[in-house]
């Protein structure tokens, strides 16, 4: 057994009733872990439903505008409206010392409705597969992370789409600082696109805590910048957001509430402050997020 003392990460899991105690108390529950990486054997697993309404977008300028439907006559600027609803499942899990595992699936049902037709689409959207290497222990760790997006087999011909259909390799580099109740974790990346979609740069802040009670709370910064020179010129009910070259920043809050020790239900939005070819807008979301080490189970 190690003795020595290790600071506590916003991931690390109660090996003791005690420390459990404390655990709830000084650490956050976390959605990606940020530059940490899980313990051996230890597995997160969230669940979550998510889901926009919106009428606006980006356009190639940076100017909000409505969703204009395809058949112009009779109807008026901005009556197109897009739906978009989600479960999706993330997974990481601790496969050996300082390196983990992890990977996500979604299942989407669009939804574009206009004054003379209603599109609609439902199916599974990309497989996410990564795994996160810490460099740097200790109070600000330093990460590096791989990750693939993977097209499930949905037809890029449908309109509207559940994913670009191109597979997109990202590499990140991460780094954290936790201070017992609070952390604060930060990453920067690249991606590289197949199916002529251009690279992009990505990019993310995270704060969170714990507030009374042992509520956990976070709030997410993030950017995808699109290295195209200029944005696509489309419009209308032809403007999708799965396969539009995008520039986009939102800012994203969640509130964690403990059912029982290990397992939080959680809320959040996600709000779109800018954006180029980006659909506007706020995604709510609800789920469940549980920790737990599966080598120490029964």
């Amino acid at each position: 057994m190690k003795s020595a003392l290790r600071p506590i990460s916003p991931c690390r899991p109660a090996a003791a009733p005690i420390v459990l105690i404390f655990a709830a108390l000084a650490a956050p529950t976390c959605a990606h872990a940020g530059a940490w990486t899980q313990d051996p054997g230890n597995l997160y697993a969230r669940l979550t439903y998510a889901g926009i309404t919106s009428g606006t977008r980006f356009d190639a300028v940076g100017e909000r505008v409505g969703l204009e439907p395809r058949f112009t006559f009779g109807a008026p600027d901005g009556a197109t409206e897009y739906r978009g609803r989600e479960a999706r499942v993330y997974v990481e899990y601790g496969l050996i010392e300082r390196f983990t595992t992890y990977g996500s699936v979604t299942w989407k049902r669009v939804v574009t409705d206009e004054p003379v037709v209603k599109s609609t689409n439902s199916g599974f959207g990309d497989l996410i597969l990564g795994g996160r290497y810490r460099v740097l222990r200790g109070r600000v760790p330093l990460s590096l992370a791989s990750e693939l997006k993977i097209p499930t087999g949905y037809s890029r011909e449908s309109t509207p789409s559940l994913g670009a259909g191109d597979l997109a390799h990202t590499l990140r580099g991460l780094v954290g600082a936790s201070w017992g109740w609070l952390y604060t974790t930060a990453d920067a990346g690249w991606t590289r696109r197949t199916k002529g979609y251009p690279n992009e740069y990505v990019y993310s802040a995270e704060v969170g805590g714990t507030l009374p009670f042992s509520l956990s709370w976070r709030s997410v910064v993030r950017g995808v910048r699109s290295t195209a020179r200029k944005g696509m010129p489309i419009g209308g009910a032809l403007f999708d957001p799965e396969r539009a070259s995008s520039r986009f920043l939102t800012l994203d809050g969640v509130l964690g509430i403990p059912i029982f020790p290990g397992l939080h239900v959680e809320s959040g939005i996600s709000h779109v402050l800018d954006g180029r070819n980006a659909l506007a807008g706020n995604t709510l979301e609800v789920g469940f997020a549980w920790s737990g080490n599966l080598a120490h189970a029964p």
